[in-house]
């Protein structure tokens, strides 16, 4: 029987189970002491380094690995794969000082698909300034969705499809 993966974000900690807020709503989690766990560095989520249950708190987001019980409410846990609130806050507080220190936003003024160059014209207190993107072979475009400006639900995309007008956001 391959174990069932179920991400979510714990609402409650005991020393038997684990409550959940999933996707499909509350999900107990039950501990035994079999139940294996592992720290996941959100800077490498694919690695993992041994943990313990003392390690997780309210809040924290888990992926927990096991066989649904026959009431779809509750999962024996085989592993739980931890990500703290914490190590998720430094994450964002890193991500954020590259954005400042590396970022560019403004709006598209000229596309050149030949020469593979953006030009892009960002406001200023000194006036507007106008910088040429030369974006590499391997980077990476998304694009926000009409409905929705959140990162996750950005899709992948491509330089032929960056349009004079749009706003675009850089970093590198």
């Amino acid at each position: 029987i391959k174990p069932d993966l179920v991400p979510g974000e714990v609402t409650a900690v005991s020393a038997e189970k684990l409550v959940l807020k999933t996707a499909d709503g509350s999900l107990n989690a039950i501990l035994s002491d079999k139940t294996v766990y592992k720290r996941v560095p959100p800077e490498n989520p694919k690695t993992t380094v041994p943990s313990s249950f003392a390690e997780i708190g309210v809040g924290d987001k888990v992926v927990v690995s096991g066989v649904y019980a026959s009431d779809k409410k509750s999962l024996p846990v085989r592993t739980v794969y931890l990500m703290t609130k914490s190590d998720i806050s430094q994450k964002q507080s890193k991500e954020l000082a590259e954005w400042k220190t590396r970022g560019l936003k403004g709006r598209v003024t000229l596309v050149n698909q030949q020469t593979k160059e953006i030009t892009v014209t960002t406001p200023g207190l000194m006036g507007a300034k106008t910088i040429v993107l030369t974006p590499k072979d391997n980077a990476e475009f998304l694009r926000y969705s009409q409905e929705s400006a959140r990162f996750e639900e950005a899709k992948k995309s491509t330089l032929v499809e960056v349009a004079v007008g749009d706003t675009i956001e850089a970093l590198g």
